[in-house]
């Protein structure tokens, strides 16, 4: 196997293990959501913990909706412009909802970056 389809399935690979780590945890948060007895505060939590799990992992469907078409070098374009639209255009340090979700994909995708596309 080349090197470009060695590197493509390594990226598929992460981004599926990143997608499923974060499915885990809305399931988790999905699970306080439907406890009868939760308090206001569990309640309030889980929402925010499903809301925010919830953007990363349709953030993190699109990208690799991108990298499943093997065009390494459009997917490496495309995950550099949002890791840096994330830090350019969000405002990922107000401590809002959007903002944290905003900075797990930036994270997420800066470790894509550096992991595969920097030499």
């Amino acid at each position: 196997m080349d090197t470009t389809a060695t590197k493509i399935n390594a990226l598929l690979d992460a981004i599926s293990q990143d997608i499923a780590k974060h499915e885990n945890v809305a399931n988790s948060a999905m699970q306080t959501l439907e406890k009868l007895n939760a308090t206001p505060e569990e309640f309030k939590e889980a929402n925010l913990r499903y809301g925010l799990n919830a953007f990363v992992i349709n953030y993190l469907y699109r990208i690799k909706a991108v990298v499943i078409e093997r065009d390494i070098k459009k997917a490496e374009n495309l995950i550099r412009y949002h890791a840096y639209y994330q830090h350019s255009k969000g405002n990922l340090d107000d401590g809002s909802t959007i903002s944290v979700a905003q900075a797990a994909v930036a994270v997420t995708l800066d470790g894509y970056v550096a992991r595969f596309f920097e030499a």
